[in-house]
């Protein structure tokens, strides 16, 4: 089985989901079709440029204590010279623009003040210092102490775009990248301290960064190994698919149309916080209504039965805390692209994310758990960390022969546990409804699961009298949970019983 019909047996997206507005969409078809690549690499690098223009200041609340922003961290998993590059120059062409602006604004400024500080005799002074970093919207060759010195001078937004990610994921003398980088992913609050710096202390209260960079398949076990798991690939939303592709020559696909389009839905997002009708003092603060926490709520219960009925290992459930934040902040994105297109009026309220762009984030996080599943091999249970042979046993076996294989028969036991319990779960989150056979073989988590093992997990079940089978329709049902009253009335008999 491929790793695609594993995806698509789950349920997932196995192709990305219409997530941009139509123009856009148009958009990214255009780019992919003009440079030969997947779609879902135009993806990537529409959803890293329209994070970064939005920039810091417009913040989505969904939960009064839990602020978050537009910035992503993006991944394309591919072979080097497959047409990337030609997607970075057109996609990140508005970007580019927008950033010579803010130099040549810089430059006037720092013209202006120069004159001042000679007028006042104060410029050689100024200019012992040094200048400071010009202010810019995407830089390549970065480390993790140079983005903080960057963001001094561009708080609003920074786009870190190296050519190849492998150099961030590296453990040993560049840990403190992988540190300083999770830690911006989340936005957090930054104080840097040196004895260099003379005992002056730097503190960025938000700092605001997008990432987006290739790497090769061979290189992503870079992002975690035997020495452990930080944290940082949960925080990476990955695209791409195993093996190579035979290139073709590109489709004449430009079309200036669709790349003003993109141009202009770019700067707008560059002056949200100007533009946008319920801006104030420079910010956009929206809520996420109702209708969308539910959105989101339900897709976090579908979340816990994949990750259930999978088998994935405990230590990764933090994955759908991962991913709970990955849909929010997707809502909160796609409902900055619904304004950037003009779907509110030019001047428009960005207004609250509603129940449309929760699902268009729910399908969007789906297909990136579908990626996840495919290039994390620790998530799927054929991934998984073998288990210690002394389970089930108070002492490891150690060379003993018998002890050894009382160890296997136990680690055989729970196993078969397990998937009597990821039966159970799958089962009990369909209630009422009953489950055929053909249902659970062919589509669903428990799909993956070799027939003879999932038969034996029902015999088990129906032997306990812990699941009815209908004859006629081959459809198994739990027996019934029971209700609260007959719950306190059985422990009122079992008190009087005891008494």
């Amino acid at each position: 089985m491929s790793s695609l019909d594993l995806v698509s047996l789950i349920g997932l997206p196995t192709s990305f989901p219409v997530f941009f507005p139509s123009q856009l969409e148009a958009y990214r078809r255009s780019c992919s079709a003009a440079s030969d690549t997947p779609d879902e690499f135009a993806v990537a690098y529409m959803l890293a440029a329209g994070a970064t223009s939005t920039g810091g200041n417009v913040t989505g609340y969904a939960s009064r204590s839990w602020p978050v922003r537009t910035n992503v961290f993006v991944a394309v998993v591919d072979y080097k010279g497959r047409g990337k590059s030609i997607l970075a120059d057109k996609i990140f062409g508005p970007l580019v623009d927008h950033e010579e602006v803010l130099k040549a604004l810089a430059a006037a400024a720092a013209d202006e003040h120069e004159e001042n500080d000679d007028e006042d005799g104060g410029g050689s002074r100024r200019r012992s210092r040094g200048e400071p970093p010009a202010p810019c919207v995407i830089v390549n060759d970065v480390t993790g102490p140079a983005v903080l010195e960057l963001l001094e001078t561009s708080e609003r937004q920074l786009l870190v775009s190296p050519d190849e990610l492998a150099a961030l994921f590296l453990r040993g003398a560049s840990g403190s990248n992988r540190q300083t980088f999770c830690e911006l992913a989340d936005g957090r609050r930054r104080r840097k301290y040196r004895v260099g710096d003379g005992g002056r202390r730097k503190a960025l209260v938000a700092p605001f960064v997008s990432l987006l960079g290739t790497i090769q398949p061979d290189l992503l076990s870079c992002a975690y190994n035997d020495r452990g798991d930080d944290g940082l690939i949960d925080r990476i939303l990955l695209v791409g698919l195993p093996g190579a592709r035979m290139p073709k020559w590109p489709d004449d696909a430009d079309d200036p149309t669709l790349n003003r389009e993109w141009a202009t839905a770019i700067e707008r997002l560059f002056q949200i916080e100007i533009l946008a009708a319920d801006a104030v003092n420079g910010r956009v603060d929206v809520s996420f209504t109702p209708e969308s926490i539910a959105v989101f709520k339900r897709f976090e219960d579908e979340l816990k039965e994949v990750v259930v009925s999978l088998g994935i290992p405990h230590e990764q459930y933090g994955v759908i805390n991962k991913i709970r934040g990955h849909v929010v902040r997707l809502a909160l994105l796609h409902r900055c692209f619904r304004w950037a297109a003009g779907e509110f009026g030019a001047e428009g309220p960005l207004g609250n994310v509603d129940e449309a762009d929760a699902l268009a984030a729910r399908d969007a996080a789906a297909f990136f758990l579908g990626r996840w599943l495919i290039w994390r091999p620790e998530l799927t249970p054929a991934g998984t960390t073998t288990r210690p042979a002394s389970i089930g046993l108070f002492q490891d076996p150690g060379n003993d022969p018998v002890l050894r294989s009382l160890a296997t028969q136990a680690s055989g036991l729970q196993d078969g546990l397990r998937l009597v319990e990821r039966v159970v779960r799958h089962l009990r989150r369909r209630e009422p409804a009953a489950v055929t056979w053909e249902s659970l073989v062919t589509k669903g988590p428990l799909a993956i699961v070799p027939t003879d093992d999932l038969k034996a997990a029902l015999n088990w079940l129906q032997d306990e009298g812990l699941v009815d089978l209908d004859s006629r329709t081959e459809a198994f049902r739990l027996v019934p949970l029971p209700s609260r009253a007959s719950s306190r009335r059985d422990a009122a008999t079992e008190r009087g019983a005891r008494v």
